[in-house]
């Protein structure tokens, strides 16, 4: 518990301590979300198959690319799933729910990354063969890397203060 109770929110008594710890956690847990949605959305899936084959991970990235592009369609099965068993009357009895929704969701998105990889499969994809792609590395790169760097530094210099 963060601090003492100190306001009383109808039948609650909760502290502005703990409140605004739980708005500040709430806060980066939208932040951290909206930035690998954004993250996602922009995912080339041969742009991350050619960073770790640059690193000598052959067949990691496309399982990475391949993991972070089915997130959307991971989102949009479970939203399908939950509003047909919402739609059957599935909510009644809230645990048989929970299980049918997570069996659905796990074997759909199994069945849907087969078939991914099926495809990649029927367009000839191995992860073992082929040279490495160039990356190009932009001044804008850079620029990025001393951003980030710089931030880096400022964060580690404020935590051992």
């Amino acid at each position: 518990m963060i601090g003492e109770p100190d306001v009383a929110l109808g039948p609650l008594r909760i502290s502005r301590a703990g409140f605004t710890a739980g708005l500040e956690m709430a806060g980066r847990a939208f932040a951290l979300t909206l930035a690998v949605g954004l993250g996602v959305a922009s995912l080339s899936l041969s742009n991350a198959v050619a960073v770790f084959d640059r690193l000598g991970l052959r067949g990691l990235g496309f399982a990475v690319a391949l993991a972070m592009n089915l997130l959307g369609t991971l989102r949009e099965m479970a939203t399908v799933t939950l509003q047909t068993i919402r739609l059957r009357g599935g909510m009644r009895r809230p645990w048989t729910a929970l299980r049918l929704f997570l069996i659905t969701t796990v074997a759909n998105t199994l069945r849907y990354g087969d078939e991914v990889v099926d495809a990649a499969a029927v367009r000839a994809f191995d992860p073992s063969g082929g040279q490495p792609a160039p990356l190009p590395l932009r001044r804008a790169h850079l620029w990025l890397l001393v951003a980030l760097v710089g931030c880096t530094g400022v964060l580690l210099a404020a935590e051992i203060r």
